[in-house]
């Protein structure tokens, strides 16, 4: 018989709630992991999924760029308000503002997606997890 010391139980208890298609999701998720339960899968990959942390002052640059891009585009706007006319100028200084913003947007999701957890790769992770626990 396997008996769990204190220390080792697990009695807390987590409430989630989903919609069904969140919910379809999970399952499949869990079903494509291998794991036996839907509560084995949220808790490996709480566990087994990396924290990613950016302080402000790595961020910092970017807002600035932004703030800049996002004032500019105001002060078009408040022209256009004024004057009734909008220039080809501004609506070229628009477009790229937005090609520019989007472009290091794209940047930031391609280093996530580095980090991201599928179903075909979590049982290897959890696997590695769970060796590491018993060392």
């Amino acid at each position: 018989m396997n008996v769990k010391s204190d220390e080792e139980r697990k009695s807390k208890v987590l409430k989630v709630r989903l919609n069904d298609k969140e919910f379809a999701k999970l399952k499949q998720y869990t079903e494509e992991s291998g794991l036996r339960s839907m509560s084995e899968y949220i808790y490996n990959s709480i566990f087994a999924t990396p924290i990613i942390e950016l302080t402000d002052e790595e961020l910092a640059p970017e807002k600035a760029r932004f703030k800049e891009i996002a004032d500019r585009i105001n002060s078009i706007a408040i022209q256009v308000n004024q004057t009734g006319n909008i220039y080809p100028e501004g609506m070229q200084e628009i477009r790229q503002g937005v090609e520019e913003i989007s472009a290091r947007l794209a940047e930031y999701q391609t280093k996530l997606e580095r980090f991201a957890v599928t179903p075909q790769t979590f049982t290897a992770i959890v696997d590695k997890a769970h060796e590491d626990v018993r060392k």
